[in-house]
């Protein structure tokens, strides 16, 4: 095979390679800009019998600025990620990572209870988990003769 057809073979396997992590940041809310034209980090939710969990990538977030508020179905976190500051940077070779605030507002599957949410942050991934709502047996309706 000739030198051409090698390197052309080459960087078609590294642009497949690359092609699933595009894929997989391509989520139509991802791509959206925020009102605070901030960026937003990749999260999963899974959904248990009891529990619903939030796993969300903040490599490089301070802890300190994460903020993760609940309310009936929805499940909002913030935060702030920076890099730290480079004195002698003379010239930038590449530039993925985006930097600065970030919101991230979320609709559970199902309505959990806010008393009991527990979170951690552990190498970069926030998990918060969330106990959904239990139902309280059976609710008999009044109903009222109208005019």
């Amino acid at each position: 095979m000739d030198p051409f057809s090698k390197k052309l073979l080459k960087e078609l396997e590294q642009m497949q390679q690359h092609t699933g992590r595009i894929l997989r940041t391509m989520s139509l809310p991802r791509m959206m800009s925020t009102e605070g034209g901030g960026w937003q980090p990749a999260v999963d939710i899974y959904e248990a019998e009891d529990s619903i969990y939030v796993h969300a990538e903040l490599a490089g977030v301070v802890a300190e600025s994460l903020k993760v508020t609940v309310d009936g179905q929805c499940v909002n976190i913030s935060g702030l990620r920076q890099l730290p500051d480079h004195q002698t940077i003379a010239c930038i070779h590449q530039l993925e990572i985006e930097l600065g605030a970030f919101q991230r507002t979320l609709t559970l599957p199902a309505a959990v209870e806010v008393d009991g949410v527990e979170s951690s942050y552990v190498n970069g991934m926030l998990m918060v988990t969330l106990p959904k709502r239990v139902r309280k047996g059976k609710v008999t309706i009044r109903i009222t003769p109208g005019e």
